[in-house]
């Protein structure tokens, strides 16, 4: 059974039990994401490794709009009444917006000369943004399906799981443009 088919049917069910199912699936995209994090960090210490670029505006705009669509998902389970679309409409219009500055992004990135095979960094730059970029459309269509039916449980939910993509978000953000070879370097020596 796919997951859009098993998201109509837990709308029904019981609070806790699609409760624990997020929390469920946001474990397995945590390890997921962390994964990569530990192949990014593990890459750095070939030769041919080249640090990424400081990132295009269009990705500080994006970051942006993914926080204002996380504050508007808030505000939509605040407001879970079947009168309260402006809040859900605004956050996956922004959450739109933010697929849009992602792909801008990483034509700004190609125009910089960082295209996906010209360095591992950009690579994993791709990959990463990439997977974050489904996790966001996957959730905007299990958030189409779940506002027809108005339920204010899966509203706070998909609330709960946007404010984990922004956190995500950031997480990545930093590995990719922080975490440097060197600066990896200096916070290993100072467990020492």
């Amino acid at each position: 059974m796919s997951a859009l088919a098993m998201s109509g049917q837990m709308v029904g069910a019981d609070p806790q039990v699609r409760r624990t199912g997020l929390w469920v699936f946001l474990a397995v995209v945590t390890m997921l994401f962390l994964l990569f994090s530990i192949a990014f960090v593990m890459r750095m210490a070939a030769d041919d490794w080249r640090v990424l670029p400081a990132p295009p505006w269009q990705l500080w705009a994006s970051t942006a709009l993914l926080a204002a669509s996380s504050l508007a998902w808030a505000a939509a389970a605040r407001q879970a009444t079947p009168h309260s679309a402006l809040p859900v409409y605004a956050a996956m219009l922004l959450s739109l917006a933010f697929i849009g500055m992602q792909l801008w992004g990483w034509q700004a990135m190609a125009a910089m000369h960082y295209g996906l095979a010209a360095n591992p960094a950009n690579s994993f730059f791709y990959m990463i943004t990439g997977l974050h970029g489904l996790h966001v459309l996957g959730g905007l269509v299990v958030a189409a399906l779940v506002w027809r039916k108005r339920d204010g449980v899966a509203i706070s939910l998909c609330a709960r799981y946007w404010h984990y993509l922004l956190g995500l978000w950031l997480a990545m953000y930093s590995l990719l443009f922080l975490m440097t070879p060197e600066r990896f370097d200096a916070i290993c020596s100072s467990f020492k």
